[in-house]
């Protein structure tokens, strides 16, 4: 979805039933996370159907920022981040989300888990199905992802819920690139926006930061953020599971866009 408050305009349209599906999502999600950051998230103000409109289009309209060039203070955003994530609390103890929501135009895998490790593995297997549904399959990428699945999710994540560990859900923006976090012009305070929320585990939200093509890949964001909210123990392997979860948003990246590098990644 195009980042419309970057270029002055609080509005976002979507036509058919894919833009009222999501955004009913992005609205819903945006107020959820609005109610826990009022000073990181923009207030969504109404989401609904164009009256005067042979098609059927869609709507959201978002409080208004104005924005300048340039990437957001690693301090103050790891700082406000960290706080809206600690805050949240799922409704119901489960992973996921309560209605559908999408990473950008695209379905993501959000329904109710009590299970973090069975979660991410749903939601990994929906962004793989998508990108082999864009680019075909690719039979040495088919072997290590299925080898992901059957090995590195049950021990890497696995481990975050043995020996009495559990994995808290918080509810996270799901779609944290540079291209949805805006500089206010004012303030130099950062705002985030076109979220894909679902409650996860909270160092999901990083995994994003790691993408090559993304501008947001310097260590500082994520020593920012982890002053404020430790890694999980196994703390040893926080950085194996970092680039792991950079997984899901290279595979949702090559397949809304056929032939990205993302996927070498």
């Amino acid at each position: 979805m195009p980042c419309s408050t970057r270029n002055h305009d609080s509005g976002n349209y979507v036509a058919g039933d894919l833009g009222k599906r999501q955004l009913e999502g992005e609205y819903v999600g945006m107020s959820e996370l609005s109610k826990l950051a009022p000073d990181l998230v923009p207030k969504p103000i109404a989401w609904g159907k164009l009256r005067n409109s042979t098609l059927a289009i869609y709507f959201l309209i978002i409080e208004f920022k104005h924005f300048v060039p340039g990437l957001p203070d690693a301090a103050k955003l790891g700082a406000k981040l960290a706080a809206m994530h600690l805050k949240s609390a799922s409704p119901n103890g489960k992973f996921g989300f309560h209605i559908q929501t999408y990473d950008g135009a695209r379905i993501q895998s959000v329904g109710p888990d009590d299970s973090w490790t069975s979660f991410f593995s749903k939601l990994l297997a929906e962004a793989y199905r998508q990108d082999t549904e864009t680019n075909g399959t690719w039979p040495e990428l088919q072997t290590a992802y299925r080898r992901v699945q059957s090995h590195l999710i049950p021990r890497l994540i696995g481990a975050l819920e043995a020996d009495g560990r559990k994995v808290t859900p918080m509810l996270i923006h799901g779609d944290l690139w540079d291209g949805n976090i805006g500089v206010e012009a004012d303030t130099g305070e950062p705002w985030i926006f076109d979220c894909a929320v679902y409650y996860a585990h909270n160092e999901m939200e990083l995994g994003i930061w790691r993408a090559e093509r993304h501008q947001m890949r310097a260590k500082a964001y994520r020593r920012e953020y982890l002053r404020h909210c430790e890694p999980s123990e196994p703390e040893e392997e926080w950085d194996d599971r970092n680039r792991l979860y950079s997984a899901k948003t290279n595979f949702m990246h090559s397949a809304i866009f056929p032939g990205s590098p993302a996927r070498l990644s």
